[in-house]
């Protein structure tokens, strides 16, 4: 089976996501092939229990780099504060490339909490943040795309498939893939960034869209508890408050991703060699 069903619904392997990836980024973007449109249907058919509501009235968090000066009486100094509301929510149009946008498609992106929406936008210590809090304006249906994440899909797979080629599960597979899905958009977005990276996302995002979703919801990397929520309109949101931050330190935590390389040690003899190779390139003159 090497293309994904979905019919049955079984995605053809555990690597069904980035053999998707691979093909919109350099092969076919905007118009599918088979394989694409095969892997599309069958995350459509595999989205089983991941529908949730926000309630109507709950608030989110959303950052701005920077802040202004405002006097609020003529003789009064200026006193930082928060940007506008128009300026805390996305022009129209205007957007820049985002995971579940692609560039002019305007995407409101909030947060769970301010620790999140502060560190997603890369600031540095002593930066200036505006931080303002958006009340929903109605329910709203979002697919949540935060189970997966921090795992790994590799991971996930039997040792036996790999040593003795033990078929894997429909349930194996589809495990894995959604592994995958979740953890392609809790990747954090930087400036240098390939935009092609964002094609398979963005692509997921509009699917979702199309499918009757309002957004999606997917876990920040920034935080344990921190959640992003991407909602497709951005007038589902109102804008209630904005107050100035500023940031004044990082925590920073890390990982060793691969093994560490060492020099190699010289040997006592070949220490010699290059003391006898001088001495006869000294002879020699």
């Amino acid at each position: 089976m090497d293309t994904d069903n979905p019919e049955k619904p079984e995605f053809a392997s555990y690597r069904s996501y980035w053999d998707f990836a691979k093909r919109v980024r350099f092969q076919q973007r905007y118009v599918w092939d088979e394989h694409v449109k095969a892997f599309i249907a069958t995350v459509l058919a595999t989205l089983k229990d991941r529908d949730v509501l926000l309630r109507r009235g709950t608030v989110f968090f959303r950052a701005q780099r920077g802040i202004e000066y405002v006097r609020f009486r003529k003789h009064d100094p200026d006193e930082p504060s928060g940007y506008s509301a128009a300026r805390m929510k996305p022009r129209p149009n205007r957007a820049t490339e985002g995971r579940a946008n692609a560039s002019g498609v305007s995407v409101l992106y909030l947060g769970s909490t301010l620790q999140t929406v502060i560190s997603e936008v890369r600031p540095w210590v002593g930066a200036d943040i505006s931080v303002a809090q958006l009340k929903l304006k109605r329910r709203l249906k979002v697919v949540d795309l935060s189970r997966g994440h921090g795992r790994s899909a590799f991971g996930s797979i039997p040792l036996g498939h790999f040593l003795q080629g033990t078929p894997l599960t429909l349930e194996q597979k589809e495990a894995a893939v959604w592994i995958d899905i979740d953890n392609g958009f809790s990747q954090p977005v930087t400036l240098s960034d390939d935009t092609a990276d964002y094609v398979p996302t963005q692509i997921l995002a509009e699917v979702f869209k199309n499918a009757g979703y309002d957004g999606i919801v997917y876990k920040s990397q920034f935080g344990e508890k921190g959640y992003n929520i991407a909602l497709f309109n951005p007038d589902d949101a109102n804008v209630i408050n904005c107050a100035p931050y500023r940031v004044e330190g990082f925590e920073v935590s890390f990982d060793q991703i691969g093994n560490r390389w060492f020099v190699p040690k010289r040997t006592r003899s070949s220490k010699a060699k290059r003391k006898m190779a001088g001495s006869r390139r000294k002879a020699g003159k």
